[in-house]
């Protein structure tokens, strides 16, 4: 055998033995990319949720004070039943959403910085089997250690150029409407925390006069959600697009796409 081929063989597997054990190291633009992308991502999703929590608590505090000031308060009563109750339901069905949009981008952080370590493990596997073509000769060695390359890379980038890509996307399709849509949602909890209510109490007649503007207050607060409910309604249902989009139907696309290439390195022949 070629003296050239034997240390050129030899030399692949030293190399891949020593690469399969050296610390994993980032590749600086695009792992940087994906990283600031999954924290952007988390901190809009937690601004979201204390926008929509404090909706929530707005809302809840008004179910409550209705049925304190019942029956006099009969017709506050009915207002919010037809008002609020809709909204405080999209409001839950949303928050499963930012649950699992969290969820999702949990587990993306998770398997990108796994990948990094993978990456470096498949490589060197790939170049050892190179290695032992260079010495067998053998195609079946050359053909395992150019799968195993190309799924080392597909393993090393399929997520951080995902992250990328899912971004552009987000910036051109959704980032000001959903700005927008959390600002509108803000403004009325803002509306709704100017109208506090006081305590109930009914022990003295001034406590009654107290009472009775608590009614008025409760009334205005049913009337300013009336006046924005369909722009809240609005903003909820964009807000949810936007997420679903970004957070689950992308990455489900980008694994399946990770899947047909794995389906296509294992029938893959030299």
């Amino acid at each position: 055998m070629d003296r050239k081929k034997v240390a050129l063989g030899a030399a692949l597997i030293l190399f891949s033995a020593v690469l399969f054990f050296i610390p994993s190291t980032p590749i600086p633009f695009i792992d940087k990319k994906g990283e600031d992308y999954f924290q952007e991502n988390i901190k809009k999703l937690a601004a979201t949720y204390a926008v929509v929590r404090g909706l929530n608590a707005g809302i809840s505090v008004i179910k409550d004070s209705e049925i304190d000031i019942a029956p006099g308060g009969i017709g506050a009563t009915i207002a919010a039943g037809e008002i609020v109750d809709p909204i405080d339901d999209l409001i839950e069905r949303f928050s499963y959403i930012l649950l699992i949009s969290l969820i999702s981008l949990g587990i993306q952080k998770t398997v990108l910085m796994i990948s990094v370590d993978v990456f470096f493990k498949l490589l060197s596997i790939g170049l050892a089997v190179s290695g032992i073509y260079i010495l067998t000769g053998k195609k079946v060695f050359y053909s395992l250690s150019l799968k195993l390359i190309i799924l080392s890379v597909i393993v090393r980038f399929f997520l951080p150029v995902s992250a990328v890509l899912s971004d552009m996307s987000y910036n051109a399709f959704f980032k000001e409407n959903v700005e927008t849509a959390r600002k509108n949602i803000s403004e009325l909890v803002q509306l709704l925390k100017a109208e506090e209510i006081v305590s109930k109490d009914e022990d003295s007649v001034l406590d009654k006069i107290k009472n009775i503007q608590r009614s008025f207050q409760i009334e205005k607060k049913i009337q300013i959600i009336k006046n924005y409910s369909s722009t809240v309604i609005d903003s909820i249902v964009l807000l949810s697009t936007a997420f679903v989009f970004q957070n689950i139907l992308v990455p489900v696309f980008i694994v399946w796409l990770f899947v047909k290439s794995l389906h296509w390195i294992i029938r893959f022949q030299i």
